[in-house]
């Protein structure tokens, strides 16, 4: 794993107010911790004991998107996954989506939540637009990088 994407690791965790965040691929293990109360520091564990090169951990690194994840046309802005974990479109079964098809969104808006080590994370749009496709599937994975809307 390279400095700029643990750095990377360490933007998206600041972002979404994360305190923790775990990586283990095999011998492999980074544990990145915001202490409580301070906002800028940030602890960076590395462990690697096997002959398992540091830059190779492929957990850290988004993943290619696959051909159907591609736009449709080139002028939509995309939503991307900050983290790994489960996608949802709402805070429980019972409760309305955060965002639907054709709904306005600024970029204070909260449009899904993404589930990591048992914690909710709500996911904030970043950018303001129309959503005009919802591209991630309720209840599944997601990885880091994937697009999870398409907004005009």
């Amino acid at each position: 794993m390279e400095i700029k994407e643990i750095r990377a690791l360490i933007d998206l965790m600041k972002k979404n107010d994360l305190a923790v965040f775990k990586i283990e691929e095999g011998d492999f293990k980074i544990t990145l911790k915001t202490p409580e109360g301070a906002s800028a520091r940030t602890v960076v564990q590395g462990i690697s004991s096997g002959a398992m090169p540091i830059a190779s951990a492929p957990v850290v690194a988004p993943t290619a998107p696959s051909p159907e994840s591609k736009p449709a046309a080139t002028h939509f802005k995309e939503i991307l996954s900050p983290m790994v974990g489960t996608f949802y479109t709402a805070a429980s079964p019972d409760s309305p989506a955060f965002a639907e098809v054709g709904q306005q969104i600024d970029s204070e808006s909260v449009v899904c939540i993404i589930e990591a080590m048992k914690v909710m994370n709500e996911i904030k749009a970043e950018i303001a637009g129309t959503i005009v496709e919802i591209v991630a599937e309720n209840g599944k994975p997601v990885q880091f990088g994937e697009v999870l809307f398409r907004v005009k």
